[in-house]
């Protein structure tokens, strides 16, 4: 009997975990949702830290829509992997609009203690400039959505991400103090997508960030060792490190 009521059990659990995996994102207008005061006014303060994480210039894919550029279905996906190696859970809807076509973007679940929100995510990519952040909260007031963001079509369920390769490429020659050395990115790989960023650290501290697969540094300081680490992002957020280290001659020892 007691096996019994622990399989029982063990099986309840499994279904309510199969039931939280299969929810299904529903985005209500916060005041009309039924929430406490305490519930909304903890809705609001998610909302103004998924808002900063959105506007983290860190975080854009630096890509483009358009000629060359990504789709706005690539720019939900890299939003909501970003934002779920931030720690959120997040979900891909889509709908038809008249005149526009699909119109894609992301939701993101928030627990308010005994209920649950979904806040609609635009990723608010531009033609032929440079996205340089994840997008923003569509709301027209504090607890107030867009209502184009109410309702959608479809769930895209995108497929397993494979995460990227890290992988430096150390420049050809000796690194001398107050000369500039060109390092690489280029030997790093994603095997499903594409790199979309390259986050250098110099020493301990100073970073660099660029969508390209070079970056020039130069050490001020030499007769020591400096570590460098490489931190690629690929087209659906996630990333990988790689690190090296390398010794910075002086002027005398050139």
């Amino acid at each position: 009997m007691v096996g019994r009521s622990v399989i029982g059990i063990l099986f309840l659990c499994a279904l309510s975990l199969f039931v939280v995996a299969q929810e299904v994102p529903s985005v209500i207008q916060p005041r009309e949702a039924g929430y406490s005061a305490a519930q909304l006014s903890a809705l609001e303060e998610a909302i103004n830290q998924l808002e900063s994480d959105l506007g983290c210039t860190d975080l854009g894919s630096k890509k483009q829509l358009g000629d060359g550029g990504w789709t706005l279905e690539k720019f939900a996906a890299y939003t909501a992997g970003t934002l779920e190696r931030l720690g959120y859970q997040v979900a891909i809807v889509s709908r038809q609009v008249d005149g526009v076509g699909t119109k894609t973007w992301v939701v993101v679940r928030i627990a308010l203690g005994g209920a649950v929100a979904w806040i609609p995510v635009e990723p608010l990519p531009y033609v032929d400039i440079n996205q340089i952040d994840l997008g923003n909260v569509p709301r027209v007031a504090p607890l107030v959505y867009d209502s184009g963001y109410l309702s959608y079509s479809t769930l895209i369920d995108l497929p397993p991400n494979i995460p990227p390769i890290a992988s430096i490429r150390a420049p050809m020659f000796d690194v001398v103090e107050t000369k500039q050395s060109s390092w690489f990115g280029n030997t790093s790989v994603d095997p499903d997508g594409e790199i979309v960023l390259f986050q250098w650290t110099f020493g301990e501290a100073v970073q660099r960030a660029t969508h390209t697969i070079s970056v020039w540094y130069t050490f001020e300081v030499g007769g020591m060792g400096y570590p460098i680490s490489l931190t690629v992002t690929d087209s659906r957020g996630a990333q990988a490190t790689a690190s090296t280290t390398v010794y910075v001659k002086t002027l005398e020892e050139k």
